[in-house]
């Protein structure tokens, strides 16, 4: 698949399919996730993978989201942000900027594969803490349900339909885009 197709392809999967994901498919995508850049290479991001249905249904106690509850598989991005903060600032938050670079990393290596995502930053970090026994000193700052899934497939959440094959929209080009000063489209 080429790289810009794949990007282009990628969709936020809500619904999977009742098929387990392989310890071996993971592997595989977290490969991807480490060879994401980072700030001055200090790679801070830590993945812990869970395949324990009854605690991955624990991690959204508020919203109850049908593609969290319902994953075969969860991949819960952290980081060790005092692995920036040895050569930079304590303030600097460079880290979250690494674990997003590795968290596209698996999107588009997960989607490469065949296996559906969804990138997740409501869930309950205090749950999943416990649930998966992750030090204080570490900040969990997503968590990506990951599966098989069906392209057509729909859920029913919030009084909304939401697809796995819905279309994505982008703003034109001439809205994000400028050139030599800000407002001057490319």
């Amino acid at each position: 698949m080429e790289t810009l197709d794949c990007i282009k392809g990628r969709r936020s999967i809500r619904r999977f399919a009742h098929q387990d994901v392989l310890q071996e498919e993971i592997r595989e995508i977290l490969e991807a996730a480490r060879w994401a850049p980072s700030g001055g290479n200090r790679q801070p991001w830590r993945f812990v993978v869970t395949f324990d249905r009854d605690k991955i249904k624990t991690f959204d106690p508020y919203f109850h989201q049908p593609w969290v509850e319902q994953a075969p598989c969860v991949i819960v991005a952290c980081a060790n942000p005092h692995d920036t903060w040895a050569r930079y600032d304590e303030r600097d938050d460079c880290f979250v900027m690494d674990i997003s670079a590795a968290v596209q990393n698996i999107l588009l290596a997960a989607h490469a594969m065949g296996l559906g995502t969804v990138w997740v930053l409501s869930f309950s970090p205090r749950v999943v803490r416990k649930a998966l026994g992750i030090p204080p000193h570490i900040r969990i700052l997503s968590i990506i349900p990951i599966g098989h899934y069906k392209r057509d497939a729909e859920v029913e959440y919030g009084g909304m339909t939401a697809r796995n094959d819905a279309k994505r929209m982008r703003r034109p080009s001439e809205e994000i885009f400028f050139f030599e000063e800000y407002g001057s489209p490319l």
